[in-house]
């Protein structure tokens, strides 16, 4: 599992970067990319979600936007795996959870990342205790 319990800022299109690494199926995570690495061939899940904000520019009109985000491989090449996003449009500054889940063929060595595809900025907003957090299992 990776999770962040911060306030954390995802620009439109970057990559979301967890900042707390408790994996220990051979899954490696760059907080620093937002990558994480398959240790070898196989099926997996991967389940994350999020509670995020809507950070769209007070300077413009205040339209609702649902947020997004998609998991994509990263290496070797781009390639879309799922997306998921709030049920809703949401207003400046309101906040909404984003969750989703993936079943996907993976080769060892190839990366990972999940993907603000909103048109606009987000943040992270801890609820209780966590802001985010994914999870990625082996199943064959």
């Amino acid at each position: 599992m990776v999770h962040d319990e911060s306030n954390l800022f995802v620009a439109s299109g970057d990559p979301l970067r967890l900042g707390i690494t408790n994996l220990s199926n051979g899954v490696t995570y760059d907080p620093t990319t937002g990558e994480f690495t398959l240790p070898q061939d196989g099926q997996y899940l991967v389940h994350w979600w999020v509670n995020a904000r809507n950070l769209k520019n007070k300077d413009y009109d205040c339209e609702p936007n649902a947020l997004g985000i998609e998991l994509h491989q990263f290496y070797p090449g781009d390639a879309l795996i799922a997306h998921s996003s709030t049920h809703n449009k949401l207003n400046l500054c309101e906040t909404g959870t984003i969750t989703g889940n993936a079943i996907f063929n993976g080769n060892a060595g190839s990366t990972y990342r999940l993907i603000n595809t909103s048109n606009v900025d987000f943040e992270l907003v801890p609820n209780d205790r966590y802001s985010g957090s994914f999870t990625i299992t082996k199943i064959n």
